[in-house]
């Protein structure tokens, strides 16, 4: 990596991409010194400056294959985001952690210890530090990578909410991927928020598809979930009422984007006055002033109240792997019948005495949705879900 002018964040690196570095195997794989390891670097915050007095509190604001930017954050929540170092993980904790890539990840408080050595091995005139301890995680949004079988890809952790953003159209809204992504809110503890982009271009599409989003943003809004439908590149957009309630949503907390390239996340981001700028361009180079995006995670304070964590436009998003019952219970609709079937070891699809097949059948639960499961579940609807769940014969029990 190599500076290229006054400002800290315009560098060029030739680190690998962000889906090949950000990636982690199953834990059940590491040994015991590197578990042993991990609890030592794993450490309460109310022990960190008994370990370490001349250390100080940060935010991880974005992370590369050799080191990471953080942020002072003496208070949590007062994240010094203009105030940024070149950090590197203590060399023991780094070692034990062959066995994951992405060891730090964007949204964790770390304890660092200020250093003159160059550990990063690139030229910076930034204070450099070391990430000597990690506050353990109250959440993490992560998936399956969808190219590698069996590793675990971390997005994102310390995340109070969810904006899954999708377009109606250019691309086509997908309401499969918003259905998983909602799974994921859910077992995690995040509130999810729904926004819908480019309703401009709702109005030239068929009547049929009109008709079609109209009626999944009303199961959502049945469900308890907020939904906005912007079009965020209008010149009017800032007055618009669902992006003056978004607004107020973003203030006070940590909230990450999610969703596919091109679906607007840039202009939706550039209306509540972020601290980095993004270029809203239709081409594969797309920058934040100084700092890249295109590929890394980032860390960004907006100037209307709240930070937002920007991702990279994913192509595709996999669960992780699910029991069927964490499956349905992902499902709020589906969840309220999961305990009523006739067994125990139901699976909501073929089983006799299916309390979820039978709200379905009432309308009470929209099919839509209910084949969503069943898609995710059976791995139909793309390389997410446990193919094996179809496979095996289980001994039901009926329920007490």
């Amino acid at each position: 990596m190599r500076r290229k002018g006054g400002n800290w964040r315009q560098f060029e690196d030739d680190d690998e991409s962000y889906d090949r570095v950000s990636k982690m195997k199953p834990r059940e794989k590491k040994s015991s010194k590197a578990s042993q390891l991990e609890e030592e670097f794993e450490v309460e915050e109310i022990k960190w400056f008994e370990k370490f007095p001349e250390g100080f509190a940060a935010r991880v604001v974005e992370v590369h294959k050799r080191y990471a930017f953080v942020s002072p954050e003496p208070e949590e929540g007062q994240i010094k985001t203009r105030d940024v170092w070149l950090a590197t993980i203590a060399r023991k904790f780094l070692q034990a952690k062959r066995e994951q890539r992405n060891f730090i990840v964007v949204g964790d408080r770390v304890l660092c210890t200020r250093t003159t050595e160059d550990n990063a091995g690139v030229v910076t005139d930034l204070p450099q530090c070391v990430m000597q301890l990690l506050s353990p995680r109250r959440n993490m949004i992560k998936r399956l990578d969808p190219h590698r079988r069996g590793m675990e890809h971390v997005l994102a952790s310390n995340v109070d909410q969810l904006l899954i953003v999708a377009s109606y159209v250019g691309p086509t809204v997908k309401w499969g991927l918003i259905d998983r992504y909602l799974v994921l809110a859910e077992l995690q503890g995040i509130r999810p928020i729904i926004v819908l982009n480019k309703k401009d271009l709702l109005a030239h599409e068929k009547s049929e598809f009109q008709a079609e989003c109209s009626a999944n943003v009303e199961i959502y809004r049945s469900l308890g979930y907020q939904v906005y439908s912007v079009q965020a590149n209008s010149p009017a957009a800032k007055k618009n009422i669902d992006i003056q309630e978004l607004k107020m949503s973003l203030k006070g907390r940590v909230s990450m984007l999610s969703g596919h390239s091109g679906v607007g996340k840039s202009s939706l981001v550039n209306l509540f006055e972020p601290e980095l700028v993004q270029a809203v361009e239709k081409n594969e180079d797309i920058f934040y002033k100084g700092r890249h995006t295109t590929s890394y995670a980032s860390f960004i304070k907006l100037g209307t109240g709240g930070y937002v964590i920007d991702t990279p436009g994913i192509r595709s998003f996999v669960l992780q792997e699910l029991s069927h019952r964490d499956l349905v219970y992902g499902f709020l609709d589906l969840r309220a019948f999961m305990d009523q079937c006739k067994y125990q070891g139901c699976r909501h699809l073929d089983e006799p005495g299916c309390a979820v097949k039978d709200a379905v059948e009432r309308n009470e639960v929209a099919l839509r949705r209910y084949q969503s499961y069943r898609g995710i579940l059976q791995g139909t609807t793309g390389r997410e879900g446990r193919v094996r769940d179809i496979e095996i014969d289980f001994d039901f029990e009926e329920q007490e």
